[in-house]
């Protein structure tokens, strides 16, 4: 039986240089012609929105999930709801920019992609989706679910064994937060069994600031701490 190979991404958050190094790192791996599963958040928090989903639609997903970040754009969510969110009225403003960036197709392409999809490769049945499979902003909990689940949104990759499979988290291409700046994909080989492999690729962080300052980003002097660090703390 020969190995079938499938790629994670997730959470790209409007970070163009990051999705890029990510792409050139698949190819340089030999691994450009394996499917793509994109597991959501391609928007908000970063100085890109329309590139990134440029990109992404260019790669041609074979599966992929609608975020939270992406569904707030795609369905032009009230600020209120926002500023809770983010619990802030910066976030909020730096959502309608996102938003005021993108033109409709790219913002109805967001909202196409379903809140969960299952498929299967090589014979092995995967369940896909953002945060969990109860929410879009509520995260799963590792091996709570029988099978092979992928899932993102927490921006810390893992790989965890389940109760008849495994659960993978590919960790966020734009804005990881474990401390680890470095872009985060995950690749999956099925062979019978199912493994995956956590991948770290270096990109220019130089490159995301000057786009967050030049394009005079709202909220963009924190977007950069966060990614820089890596982290939540301040």
């Amino acid at each position: 039986m020969c190995a079938e190979k499938l790629i994670l991404i997730s959470d790209i958050h409007a970070n163009l240089p990051a999705l890029e190094a990510v792409v050139s790192d698949i190819a340089a791996r030999g691994l450009a012609s394996a499917p793509l599963c994109f597991l959501g958040d391609a928007v908000n928090m970063g100085p890109f929105p329309a590139e990134a989903v440029a990109l992404l639609r260019s790669l041609k997903p074979a599966f992929r999930v609608r975020g939270n970040h992406d569904r707030y754009i795609s369905e032009g969510a009230d600020k209120a709801a926002l500023e809770r969110y983010f619990r802030c009225a910066e976030g909020a403003t730096h959502s309608a920019w996102t938003a005021a960036s993108l033109d409709d197709e790219s913002k109805a392409w967001l909202g196409a992609a379903p809140a969960a999809a299952a498929f299967s490769l090589g014979g092995v049945r995967f369940s896909a989706f953002h945060a969990s499979e109860r929410s879009d902003e509520i995260s799963f909990k590792p091996g709570s679910a029988p099978g092979n689940v992928l899932c993102g949104h927490i921006h810390a990759p893992y790989v965890a064994s389940a109760p008849g499979g495994v659960t993978v988290n590919p960790g966020s291409v734009g804005s990881p937060l474990d401390g680890n700046p470095a872009a985060s994909y995950a690749v999956v080989t099925v062979n019978g069994a199912v493994s995956a492999e956590i991948v770290r690729v270096n990109y220019d962080l130089d490159a995301f600031s000057a786009g967050l300052e030049q394009r005079a980003v709202p909220w963009g002097a924190v977007i950069n701490s966060v990614v820089r660090k890596a982290s939540l703390s301040k």
